[in-house]
């Protein structure tokens, strides 16, 4: 007797469904709920075409915690020219299940990112000013956590514009076209990253007593990223016409 793992048995049920829907010929809306949890690397990638394919004909709205799957399903409905809306569901002020625009930290733009980055820097400022040190140290050590992990992904997004990017298929090499990599680069990467390091914990800071950096010094951090991130951005269209010519 042959038995199916979970996982075959989860792809089989979305085979099916997805057969019967178009042999029924209508247009309706469908929805999925974790439709690749229980699925292997390899078929994560076939249900992610195969949903962005149906995304063409009808509206097909998918619940995901997996931020991997998100990425694989931006690259395909990317790839065959579908329109993709991404919100996120959950806790704010006003209670759970609060819808919105933006994604996760891990799931959101270098741009994105740097937002948040600005809010949470509002947030120290606060609690600095209230007097609440303990609360203005994690604050800071949290924000500086992040902004190391934003100039990790701005290597990926924006120097190197997306030619290799982790999740996805393959290398890009089409995009590196647009790619250039200056001393000024190097020298705002390895700034940006090593002081994030230092006050972000990676090097001792907590053990060493290193004095944590007021709220000013934060939001001069996070806005030197985004200065580099825009420098680069704004001379990818030189680059790239140069190379045409």
């Amino acid at each position: 007797m042959t038995v199916l793992s979970e996982g075959e048995q989860q792809a089989i049920a979305l085979a099916s469904f997805l057969a019967e829907a178009n042999l029924s010929g209508g247009r309706g809306g469908v929805a999925f709920d974790d439709p690749v949890s229980s699925l292997d690397h390899k078929r994560r990638w076939h249900v992610a075409k195969r949903l962005a394919e149906e995304a063409a004909k009808r509206q097909v709205i998918i619940f995901t915690h997996d931020l991997y799957f998100l990425c694989i399903l931006q690259q395909e409905a990317k790839q065959i020219g579908v329109e993709m809306a991404t919100l996120s569901i959950g806790r704010a002020p006003g209670g759970f299940g609060i819808c919105s625009d933006n994604l996760p930290f891990d799931g959101a733009t270098c741009s994105k990112r740097v937002s948040m980055l600005r809010e949470m820097q509002v947030d120290v400022a606060r609690a600095a000013k209230n007097g609440d040190d303990a609360v203005a140290i994690k604050l800071t050590r949290d924000a500086y956590s992040l902004l190391r992990q934003t100039w990790e992904r701005g290597i990926e997004e924006v120097l190197f514009a997306g030619t290799v990017m982790r999740f996805s298929e393959g290398i890009s090499t089409q995009k590196l076209k647009e790619v250039e990599v200056q001393d000024g680069d190097y020298r705002a990467v390895t700034s940006g990253m090593t002081k994030c390091s230092k006050f972000s914990g990676h090097d001792g800071a907590a053990q060493a007593n290193v004095p944590t950096p007021p709220p000013d010094d934060l939001l001069a951090d996070i806005e030197a990223f985004e200065k580099w991130r825009k420098d680069v951005e704004n001379r990818k269209n030189d680059v790239r016409t140069r190379r045409k010519q």
